[in-house]
């Protein structure tokens, strides 16, 4: 049981630091679509070097790209507005709140894939809705551009977009697919990222790798890092029938250690209605898995 804890809170602590990293990511257009790109090849060349999918029939591959390839866009354009946001306002805030997105993804699997529901997981997502109206309430931190109405939409598209990607990720185990099929799912999504922003550096004639390899490097390990923190603590919860602990225990400490990183360290300004927002977001995490 204490490595199984460990691992959830070490994955935690792996998905704060994307955020550490992922917020000191250059804002400048050339340089952060030099980031994005050089991270994402990374990022993809890891996942084929250690995650190589098993063979399976075309046909299924195929069917499992109708999901995967929307679902890595989605992703895309999340990270996009969320960066967007980051550099306009609070990062706790945008942060916190994006990582959150299980809701989105609750709400879809009861709609559209019958999963059951319990009022202690409808009590979660109430309580996520109101910590983002506390959140909405604070105001801006120091320094910042300000909280204002282009970062809140920056910051609740993210998290649909996040919520949606998430969704359709779930999708496959509902859909037939062999377990063949399903060891397809990472492969796919994968490169994604790395095409479109491979090809935006093209199209725009960027390419500053110099300026950015260190935080792309960083970027790229710490959440290569966080995929296999993930896994080794749902297999190691798995035997003492603790998975459900994987998801509320990792993003609760993920989203606890970024908000004192941005309070202490970037200092920026939360007010009581920040901090109840938190409590409540994990609070509402915690009865969307356990519920």
């Amino acid at each position: 049981m204490t490595d199984a804890l460990l691992l959830m809170l070490a994955t935690g602590v792996l998905w704060a630091l994307v955020g550490v990293v992922f917020g000191s990511a250059p804002s400048d257009r050339d340089r952060m679509f030099s980031f994005f790109a050089l991270y994402q090849l990374l990022f993809a060349a890891f996942v084929w070097a250690v995650q190589a999918p098993a063979a399976a029939p075309a046909g299924e591959v195929l069917r499992l790209s109708a999901l995967m390839v929307p679902s890595g866009a989605m992703e895309i354009a999340a990270f996009l507005l969320l960066k967007l946001a980051m550099s306009r306002g609070g990062q706790g805030v945008a942060w916190c709140f994006s990582q959150s997105a299980m809701g989105v993804s609750f709400v879809c699997s009861v709609a559209f894939l019958g999963n059951p529901s319990t009022a202690l997981q409808w009590t979660g997502l109430a309580l996520t809705l109101v910590a983002l109206v506390l959140f909405a309430r604070d105001k801006p931190s120091e320094g910042a551009s300000g909280n204002d109405a282009v970062y809140w939409r920056l910051v609740l598209g993210a998290f649909a977009l996040i919520g949606a990607g998430q969704f359709l990720r779930l999708v496959p185990e509902y859909a037939g697919f062999s377990e063949a099929t399903l060891t397809w799912r990472l492969p796919l999504m994968s490169p994604i990222g790395a095409v479109f922003w491979c090809a935006a550096c093209a199209a725009k004639r960027i390419w500053r790798p110099g300026s950015v390899w260190k935080v792309s490097v960083a970027c790229a390990a710490v959440v290569a890092l966080g995929q296999i923190g993930f896994f080794a603590a749902t297999k190691a919860a798995f035997p003492l029938r603790m998975t459900a602990l994987v998801m509320p225990v990792a993003i609760g400490t993920c989203i606890l250690l970024f908000a004192l990183w941005c309070r202490f360290v970037r200092r920026e300004r939360m007010s009581w209605a920040g901090w109840l927002a938190v409590a409540l977001d994990l609070a509402g995490i915690g009865l969307l898995c356990l519920g």
